[in-house]
């Protein structure tokens, strides 16, 4: 036959012609004959005991499999690497048309990383030809979708030493990072604030906190990442009971800073008399679309409670104030109970406006704060970026506690109070 012929019979394009013919010629079933046209080669011959008859293959196997694809690229995972719940994390919406369709574009996909889906071993049960080979010839019956599941991609946003966003990094995951990067710009895009600097800086002021001020560049107000490195390397030797840090509190560097300081105080409590279960430890979250959004947040989070008592004794109150619009919010405080899962019971509402929102606190009553500004500068970053610092000075810390003191017994109107109450009340 000619391939003409060929590709009218099966209702091939040109493309799939040419793949599928190059493909059984590779495999020495094809060959061209003298006048130019495709013909059976030896091998293939033996497969048919006469013209016309079924061909006789060395196993037949009718077998199914659960494997996962995801729906923007449509890159096939084994079942084995997802969970069905997982918080701290942002989701991407993917075309309408993907989840309609998925059982379909499943099915092409499925067959167009056939070859790559066996070598990953993600069909290790098709053997054929007792295990040596692997299928030469097979079908696709059907596709059913059993269920949908999340995929967490875990992306980092860097700066250079210029304070510039660096590019990020491709998903080795998938068969393409282009389309995930588009979505992700599309959710950035819908996040993006105004720029928050002046309202950094005023809040600075308000907690008289000079020396962060001086990261920035007094021209530009843009952050210098070079001044940080000095400011750590002085800290340092200075012992002067503060410790700058850039990057979330509950990143894996910046929480091991912060349990430094507060080892040598619950060591302290285990050994005095005095019960200090009503010593409150005070985690204020800000407005901050991007905040706890990490799988780091939720192991930090169960940090923060599990450390507040040992089998003996209690040795701080640990509460987590999370912002709601009002005490009425109750579509926030559900939002809060299922991102906080089984941590919820600690948590709070609070009037969000503390310091316009920007800024994240961490305070033991009379030991220590940290203090974390998420500063937004959408011009230069794609996201927010926390800058903070962890202090044991008294007065700082004293000055701290009163600006969180005053604003939580605070009320934006009658009846109308700053604190609203564990969020599980509010749903």
């Amino acid at each position: 036959m000619s391939k003409a012929q060929i590709a009218t019979y099966f209702g091939l394009t040109h493309r799939e012609t040419e793949e599928a013919i190059s493909d059984l010629v590779q495999r020495g079933e094809l060959t061209l004959s003298s006048d130019g046209r495709l013909t059976l080669t030896d091998k293939s011959n033996g497969y048919f005991s006469e013209v016309g008859e079924i061909p006789h293959l060395a196993t037949v196997q009718d077998s199914g499999g659960t494997l996962s694809f995801d729906l923007a690229t449509f890159s096939c995972f084994s079942n084995q690497t997802f969970q069905d719940h997982w918080r701290g994390g942002l989701t991407l919406k993917v075309d309408d048309n993907n989840i309609s369709q998925s059982e379909k574009l499943v099915e092409k996909y499925f067959q167009y990383q056939f070859n790559q889906i066996l070598d990953k071993g993600y069909l290790s049960h098709l053997q054929a030809q007792g295990g040596k080979e692997q299928p030469s010839i097979y079908t696709v019956n059907s596709v059913n979708k059993l269920r949908q599941i999340p995929l967490r991609l875990t992306t980092e946003f860097k700066m250079d030493n210029d304070g510039k966003a660096v590019e990020r990094e491709d998903y080795e995951l998938l068969n393409s990072s282009e389309c995930v990067h588009e979505l992700m710009a599309v959710e950035i895009a819908r996040l993006s604030r105004h720029n928050n600097t002046m309202s950094i800086f005023k809040a600075m002021v308000s907690i008289n906190d000079d020396l962060t001020l001086k990261l920035f560049d007094s021209k530009t107000n843009q952050l210098n990442p070079l001044f940080i490195k000095d400011m750590q390397a002085l800290e340092e030797y200075s012992g002067s009971g503060r410790t700058t840090f850039l990057g979330p509190v509950y990143s894996k560097n910046n929480w091991e800073k912060l349990q430094k300081v507060l080892a040598p105080v619950l060591n302290q409590r285990i050994r005095d008399k005095t019960d200090y279960g009503g010593s409150p430890f005070i985690w204020v979250a800000p407005t901050d679309p991007y905040w706890s959004k990490s799988v780091r947040f939720i192991s930090s989070l169960s940090d923060f409670l599990n450390k507040s008592a040992t089998k003996d004794k209690r040795l701080y109150k640990p509460v987590l104030y999370i912002p709601v619009h009002d005490s009425a919010d109750a579509r926030a405080a559900r939002q809060w109970k299922h991102e906080l899962g089984q941590f919820h019971a600690c948590a709070k509402g609070l009037v969000e406006g503390l310091l316009d929102g920007n800024v994240e606190i961490l305070h033991l009553e009379g030991e220590f704060s940290a203090v974390v500004y998420h500063i937004s500068q959408p011009e230069t970053l794609p996201v927010t970026m926390p800058l903070g610092f962890i202090t044991t000075n008294r007065d700082a810390v004293k000055i701290i506690g009163a600006l969180i003191t005053e604003y939580v017994k605070s009320t934006s109107g009658f009846d109308k109070p700053h604190d609203c109450g564990a969020i599980s009340a509010m749903v």
